[in-house]
């Protein structure tokens, strides 16, 4: 083998180590056996017609955090939280957090919103109320409760997130249990999980999260979703996502021939020198 494809296939094998040294890093960091999740619809984008990066996207691949671990870290906080504390990912406030929502139905990857705490006696309290700057109101046959720690009947949330919708939730019809209210990003979703997903219908309690999203790749999962035959046309919201990731490769490609044009040319030069002073001593 010559020397310039020598340096070639050492360049490619310290490419190829490092993903394979990465995942393994991010695999033990993550405390979950598959760290990695594609994102197969537009509901958490911020944008219908482009992939942006900082936000998740269609085609993406998020780097996912197991949900004690990360609530170990400090790493999980609701919408209204996030509002208070400044805690922000993803291109809004609060956690994106991945629940079940069945055991034969795919994850869901959304948002929480709010943390509820069943009362027990048909009420609930939103202790994260006492801060909130944003707007709400609850409302129970015509009358306003302003007391978030016995709230019943319809909560409404005013301007919530990025997309400033104005969302409610009849309190009276969820499941009983402690929770979070969760809703994807896009300005498409009007409502609540426990309204629009089946069969959502109570706040998603700690033992139903997977985990947590703490990071983006973007754009590494365009080829899973255009594979998919029932999730293709979710591509039409991100028609530069296909162009970004040809030039990624093409960048990647580009750096290795180079890498291998600059050695090249150095052991090259290298051996004309070498020459030339070997002539020089005859």
């Amino acid at each position: 083998m010559s020397s310039g494809n020598r340096i070639l296939v050492i360049i490619v094998a310290v490419i190829f180590i490092g993903i394979i040294g990465g995942y393994a890093y991010i695999s033990a960091e993550s405390g979950l056996d598959s760290p990695l999740s594609v994102i197969m619809s537009r509901s958490m984008q911020h944008d219908n017609e482009q992939s942006q990066i900082g936000v998740i996207d269609t085609g993406d691949v998020m780097v996912i955090e197991k949900y004690s671990k990360a609530m170990n870290e400090g790493r999980v906080y609701s919408y209204v939280e996030g509002t208070i504390n400044g805690y922000r990912s993803f291109g809004d406030y609060g956690s994106v957090i991945i629940y079940d929502r069945d055991t034969d139905m795919n994850p869901v990857i959304h948002r929480a919103i709010v943390w509820l705490d069943y009362n027990g006696d048909g009420t609930w309290s939103i202790p994260s109320f006492a801060e909130y700057k944003g707007k709400w109101e609850c409302i129970k046959n015509g009358i306003k409760i302003t007391n978030y720690n016995k709230l019943s009947g319809t909560l409404t949330f005013i301007d919530v997130t990025q997309s400033q919708k104005t969302v409610s939730i009849k309190l009276d019809d969820l499941g009983k249990q402690s929770g979070y209210l969760t809703m994807g990003d896009n300005i498409s979703n009007y409502y609540f999980d426990q309204l629009s997903l089946t069969p959502v219908r109570a706040p998603i309690g700690t033992d139903q999260i997977r985990s947590v999203a703490i990071m983006e790749i973007p754009w590494m999962g365009v080829i899973k979703v255009y594979m998919t035959e029932d999730k293709r046309e979710q591509l039409q919201y991100v028609p530069n996502s296909i162009n970004c990731l040809i030039m990624l490769f093409v960048m990647v490609f580009a750096l290795i021939y180079c890498c291998d044009i600059f050695y090249k040319h150095r052991y090259l030069r290298n051996a004309k020198r070498t020459l030339e002073e070997d002539q020089s001593m005859i």
